[in-house]
């Protein structure tokens, strides 16, 4: 569990790294970040769409 939150935490700090860079400027550059959640996290498309809204600080 602990291991679990860390993990969310990490991929949430590298999310906002690169959105602060301008690295998710791209259709394709996001396609790829969400992809990237999927993997790590294994979250489906929607959540993983909430996630990183959610790290970047868009709560729609």
């Amino acid at each position: 569990m602990a291991a679990s939150v860390i993990k969310q935490r990490t991929i949430e700090k590298f999310i906002m790294s690169e959105f602060v860079q301008g690295n998710l400027n791209t259709k394709e550059q996001v396609s790829c970040m969400l992809i990237l959640i999927q993997k790590k996290l294994g979250m489906s498309v929607e959540q993983a769409s909430d996630f990183m809204r959610n790290a970047i600080g868009i709560n729609t």
